[in-house]
């Protein structure tokens, strides 16, 4: 099975998340598996549920207070839990600031074969073989991954979005966390130029 995290800001689903999903599901479809979606914070069930455009059939979705804003660790536990309980071979996130934060994390709970930046779907045909931008874009590395489970972030504007028809089931998952290491006191934006 391929899990696919939804990346998400103050309760509305990133650009970015779409790209992955369709990289995801076009992935379980190559391997011949299913694609199902993992969304940590407050999103509204009905955004979550028509994620299954993109081809998931279902949406693991964590409601925690430690989850509305990027806490690294909890990510990455939570996702990393979520990976053993279904049973995933593969984790696909994006390759965007939570993406990099949480990427090393979840391969190192896992042991599994991480790929960063990757910008096309494995080869398959002869092991798991990933292709990836290196050198600021100026080159093209094919990484082998050999582990059991895999994990792979997808450069942002690399992959082209498709839209299909499908809902996807959302599932409410409790977990239990640890107090926070990391507090988030106050967001301050910019506006303007």
């Amino acid at each position: 099975m391929v899990l696919i995290f939804v990346d998400q800001a103050e309760g509305s689903i990133k650009k970015s998340s779409y790209e992955v999903l369709t990289y995801g599901s076009d992935l379980a479809k190559q391997l011949g598996t299913t694609a199902e979606g993992i969304a940590l914070g407050f999103i509204n069930d009905e955004a979550l549920a028509s994620l299954g455009k993109y081809g998931i059939q279902k949406v693991h979705h964590i409601t925690n207070e430690a989850l509305h804003t990027l806490d690294a660790q909890a990510f990455s536990k939570v996702i990393a839990d979520t990976a053993i309980t279904i049973g995933a071979s593969v984790i696909v996130i994006s390759h965007n600031q939570t993406g990099k934060a949480i990427a090393g994390r979840i391969s190192a709970k896992l042991k599994a074969g991480l790929v960063t930046g990757a910008c096309a779907l494995p080869n398959t045909s002869n092991g798991f073989t990933v292709k990836k931008t290196v050198f600021s874009g100026k080159a093209f590395a094919h990484i082998n991954i050999i582990s059991a489970i895999k994990v792979i972030s997808l450069n942002p504007n690399s992959f082209h979005v498709t839209m299909g028809e499908g809902v996807a089931e959302v599932v409410a998952v409790s977990v239990s966390l640890d107090a926070a290491k990391v507090k988030v006191i106050a967001v301050n934006k910019i506006s303007g130029e």
